[in-house]
């Protein structure tokens, strides 16, 4: 949903016609924002100890975010150029390697902020 509402700030009126580049954009938000949902309810699974001061989860999940921005623009958004490409890619497993390691980031700093 919230690629979606990404998308609406963006300027998109009607997603039955999205041009290529902003079928390309969409599919990125959703790849980020879905590691980013995985992360955080893994957090809360696997008991990762986050920082007790709230600024400091907040620039930790702005850290977070622009990493896993980051990984998913360098690992899948070269290899993205039309909606038939998107199929074609392995994005499985590219999208379990950007999550690994951020989530590893956020371990680290959990158990830094101890």
């Amino acid at each position: 949903m919230e690629a979606i509402g990404d998308q609406i700030e963006a300027g998109v009126e009607n997603f039955d016609q999205l041009t290529p580049s902003q079928l390309k954009e969409f599919f990125l938000d959703f790849v980020v924002r879905s590691v980013e949902g995985r992360i955080m309810s893994d957090i809360a699974a696997r008991m990762v100890t986050v920082p007790d001061d709230v600024n400091q989860v907040i620039h930790l999940q702005e850290q977070l975010h622009d990493f896993i921005v980051g990984c998913t623009r360098n690992q899948l958004g070269e290899q993205l150029g039309a909606a038939e490409a998107i199929a074609a890619v392995n994005t499985d497993a590219k999208v379990n390697s950007i999550y690994e390691a951020a989530f590893g980031l956020v371990k680290a700093a959990g158990e830094n902020a101890e």
